[in-house]
């Protein structure tokens, strides 16, 4: 009798228990301004983003993933031209206290410049940045902020920082 309620006991445990364990996903959709920097920053003007994502996330653990496609359009200075920049990045999160989280990784950056006859470029690149969770009822919001590289083929780079205010579903 004691075996079997002590493993009724466990049973109900881990039931009660298994729903936290599971990993939490979430849908987000952010907006912000994108600020070229470097080099860049004397050839762009301050430009847009908007990103869509994709995260998982164990409920009590520090560590988890984020995949996001973005859109950035900048201005040429000076000229009637313009740069986008779409990119899909795999990310890790870090979450140091509830609300502050670290972020980095890598990605594939496609730009392409208004200019007829120059092909878009397809490069690898990396990110990382922080950002703070604004939890409220039934969802949630986020502003982050990112340093974004990308290496170009045949030397030097592009480099810019989202600044993005976001929701999670």
């Amino acid at each position: 009798m004691r075996l079997l309620s002590r493993a009724a006991l466990v049973l109900a445990a881990i039931l009660f228990a298994a729903p936290a364990l599971h990993a939490q996903t979430s849908f987000s959709i952010a907006a912000g301004a994108a600020l070229p920097m470097g080099d860049a920053a004397d050839a762009y003007k301050m430009g847009y983003n908007a990103t869509v994502g994709l995260g998982i996330k164990p409920p009590l653990a520090p560590l988890g993933a984020r995949i996001e496609g973005m859109f950035n359009a900048f201005d040429v200075k000076n000229v009637d031209e313009n740069l986008r920049v779409m990119a899909l990045t795999a990310n890790g999160t870090y979450t140091m206290l509830p609300t502050i989280y670290l972020i980095g990784g890598v990605g594939m950056y496609n730009s392409k410049i208004s200019v007829t006859g120059v092909d878009a470029s397809t490069d690898f690149g990396f990110n990382f940045g922080a950002g703070v969770n604004i939890p409220l009822t039934g969802f949630g919001t986020y502003l982050e902020a990112r340093f974004h590289h990308i290496p170009i083929d045949g030397g030097g780079s592009f480099q810019f920082i989202p600044i993005t205010f976001g929701i999670k579903f």
